[in-house]
C-alpha cells in the first residue's frame, strides 16, 4: 500500500535525494527509519594530511546521494561532520569537507557525522565512525657518512605523517652546523670525527625527533 502523505508533511520535506537513475526524491519524517549513513571515509590517515571525507545514504539497498548541503540558512539537508578533535576543523557543515589531520599521540579518534532532514523538527541520522591517524616518525636521514671538505645535500624519510618545519643539527660536523630547510647542502669539517647529530620534524600539531650519527672521513689531501 503507498504511503499517503499530508499537506502538512509536503511543507516538512527538507532532505532531498538524488538517485543513481537521476530520480529526486526526498525524506520525511514518515521515510526517517528507512535510510541509514554508510560508507564513510578515509578512516585512516597521517599526522599533518590534508584529506577529504564524503559519505552516502542508503535506502534499503540502493544508494542514493545528496544535492547539498547548508548550515546557517533554511536550506536543508544539514550535515554535521565532528571529528572528536581529531582533525582542524573538528566541526564541518560542508558535505564532503577537507581537514587536516591532527596529532597521532592521542589516535583513535571517535567521529560523527549526522544528516539532519527536518526543519521543523529534531528528527535526523547520525552515523559514529572510528578515525586513525599515525602519528609523525621519522625512518631515516641521509647521508651518514662525509670526507672533510666535500659537500653534500641532506634528505629525511619520513615513515608516517606530512612535515612543515624542519630542525637540523649536525653536531659540529658540518658548515653551516645547522639549518631549517628540508634538504640543506652542507660542507664537512676538514679534520673529520664521529658527531651526535640531530633532527627534528615538526607539523602544526606534533613534533617527531631523530638522533642520528654521523661519520667524517679527514680531508685527505691535508
Amino acid at each position: 500500500m503507498k504511503r499517503i502523505i499530508s499537506l502538512l508533511g509536503l511543507l516538512v520535506l527538507c532532505l532531498t535525494l538524488s538517485t543513481c537513475g537521476g530520480t529526486v526524491r526526498a525524506i520525511s519524517g514518515d521515510y526517517a527509519d528507512d535510510y541509514v549513513i554508510r560508507d564513510i571515509r578515509p578512516l585512516s590517515g597521517v599526522s599533518g594530511e590534508t584529506v577529504q571525507f564524503e559519505m552516502a545514504v542508503c535506502e534499503n539497498a540502493g544508494a542514493v546521494h545528496l544535492e547539498e548541503s547548508t548550515m546557517g540558512d533554511e536550506d536543508y539537508p544539514q550535515v554535521i561532520w565532528n571529528f572528536g578533535t581529531g582533525a582542524e576543523p573538528n566541526i564541518s557543515y560542508d558535505l564532503e569537507p577537507e581537514v587536516v589531520l591532527r596529532d597521532g599521540i592521542r589516535s583513535p579518534y571517535e567521529c560523527s557525522v549526522t544528516v539532519r532532514y527536518g526543519c521543523l523538527t529534531d528528527e535526523q541520522i547520525t552515523s559514529n565512525f572510528t578515525l586513525n591517524v599515525a602519528p609523525l616518525d621519522i625512518l631515516a636521514v641521509s647521508p651518514l657518512t662525509g670526507v672533510g671538505g666535500a659537500s653534500a645535500t641532506f634528505s629525511v624519510v619520513l615513515s608516517s605523517g606530512v612535515g612543515t618545519e624542519y630542525a637540523w643539527d649536525f653536531g659540529g660536523a658540518c658548515s653551516p652546523n645547522g639549518s631549517n630547510v628540508e634538504n640543506p647542502t652542507v660542507q664537512f669539517v676538514e679534520t673529520g670525527g664521529t658527531f651526535n647529530c640531530r633532527l627534528l620534524v615538526s607539523n602544526a600539531f606534533e613534533i617527531a625527533e631523530f638522533p642520528f650519527v654521523l661519520q667524517v672521513a679527514p680531508d685527505p689531501t691535508d
